[in-house]
């Protein structure tokens, strides 16, 4: 049953076109084909009608009475001429009242006859052949009495089959010439048909995932309600996920206060405390609220991320100034740790980006956040720019502890840390954030071992 839902499935419109089309072409070619041979035809035979009448005539004229007898003057050279047309073979017949004159007894004709001014003409199957009759009805008068001759010429169709075949060929090849010029002309019609479709496949197509805009409403007009219904699923989503955005985000900014205030608390009582046990117990509250506290913060990243790649806003401006900007907040953090920045630039510190600032700025803060959180005690953070064929790039470079294992599968996951992780603050959701971001700007995220325990994040932008 799948196969067969598969064959409708891939039996396109442009393969339905095509097939109608062709199959009117070959109607029309096969028509014109059997139109122009039946013309052929009747145009043959009426030549062959037009050279057995004036035989016919021939004879007529050759009839005269002498003596009161009727006597006939063959024209034999007119019988020779049309037998030596396509060898064709020629049989005549002059009789009265029934009784044969001169000619061909056993020729089989019993059909009417005409008259000199419109004679009969009939076919005849005689030996296996096919013969074209001329017959009429011809009055002598012999002193005061009339008498009436019926007169029969007949030729084979040798002459006719052969010219019918030999027009026939050639048609057969001028139809097929026609018939695959009318197929072509098919052929780019349904493509010039099927265009729009493709071009909407393609405007749809090579849309990113969060990418919500509408779809362009310049269509056909018979494609306008499937443009229609489109958007207005599009219309549906963004506003579902919009509403999803927005309760997170005020789920995690509201989550953030008391949690401001139960780490305050939790740091008193544990000046406060004397026994070991609950100072165990504080810390463990303050521990749990810092990672609740950060996860709530990358929340609100993710989705500050998402909104500004639905409606982003390219700004203009330095990338050697705006890097070392971010880099200056983090010194405090990577300080607590012993850390160092080791920053380096081969580009132009005039060097200027037209892109979305924010996106751009949580991508850098996200990527440096997470080589501190991962970085090994008393390590330098190396952090470049240089150039490309075609735009830039930014790596950072740091040595990670040698009890924490990466694994490069899951380093985009939501929610998804490597073993080693566990007394590291962190929700798992960082370079989500970083890999959103550069897919909303165009960028692109890859991670390289440099060293045994060095990880290098390069962030490339075209």
């Amino acid at each position: 049953m799948a196969d067969v839902r598969q064959k409708k499935i891939s039996f396109s419109i442009r393969n339905r076109l095509l097939l109608q089309l062709g199959v009117l072409a070959f109607a029309i070619s096969l028509s014109l084909f059997l139109l122009v041979r039946l013309v052929i035809l009747q145009t043959v035979t009426v030549t062959q009608d037009g050279l057995l009448t004036a035989s016919l005539q021939s004879i007529v004229d050759k009839i005269y009475v002498l003596d009161d007898v009727v006597s006939v003057d063959l024209p034999y050279d007119t019988f020779s001429l049309l037998g030596a047309v396509g060898e064709d073979r020629i049989f005549y017949r002059i009789s009265e009242n029934g009784k044969v004159l001169t000619g061909y007894k056993d020729f089989p004709y019993d059909g009417v006859y005409g008259n000199v001014r419109d004679p009969v003409f009939n076919n005849v199957n005689f030996l296996d052949e096919k013969y074209r009759v001329v017959a009429i009805e011809y009055s002598v008068f012999v002193g005061e009495a009339s008498r009436k001759l019926h007169i029969m010429i007949a030729q084979s169709q040798n002459i006719q089959f052969q010219v019918l075949g030999k027009i026939s060929n050639n048609l057969i090849f001028l139809v097929f010439v026609f018939f695959s010029f009318v197929l072509f002309i098919a052929y780019l019609t349904t493509q010039n048909a099927i265009k729009p479709i493709n071009e909407f496949a393609k405007d749809v197509k090579k849309r990113r995932p969060n990418d919500l805009r509408k779809v362009s409403t310049d269509v056909p007009k018979e494609l306008l309600p499937l443009s229609q219904s489109l958007n207005s699923f599009i219309s549906r989503f963004r506003t579902t996920l919009r509403q999803t955005e927005t309760f997170i985000a005020e789920a995690a900014h509201h989550v953030r206060t008391p949690l401001a205030i139960v780490k305050t608390e939790s740091e008193l009582a544990l000046r406060k405390s004397v026994t070991p046990e609950n100072r165990v117990h504080l810390r463990n509250i303050i521990r749990a609220v810092d990672r609740t506290n950060r996860s709530a913060s990358q929340l609100l990243d993710h989705a500050m991320v998402l909104y500004r790649a639905e409606r982003p806003e390219n700004q203009t401006f330095e990338i050697y100034n705006a890097l070392t900007e971010v880099v200056k907040q983090f010194e405090p953090a990577a300080n607590l740790k012993d850390l160092e920045f080791n920053f380096s630039s081969k580009v132009s510190n005039k060097k200027s980006i037209s892109t979305d600032r924010t996106l751009w700025e949580t991508a850098i803060r996200n990527l440096i956040d997470n080589a501190i959180k991962y970085a090994a005690s008393e390590s330098v953070i190396d952090i470049s720019i240089s150039d490309r064929k075609i735009g830039y790039e930014i790596k950072i470079l740091n040595k990670i502890d040698s009890n924490i294992s990466v694994n490069p599968g899951l380093l985009f996951e939501k929610f998804k840390r490597g073993d080693g992780t566990k007394e590291i603050v962190g929700s798992g959701l960082g370079l989500s954030i970083v890999l959103e971001a550069s897919n909303a700007m165009g960028a692109t995220i890859k991670f390289r071992k440099v060293q045994e325990e060095a990880i290098c994040a390069i962030l490339s932008f075209s």
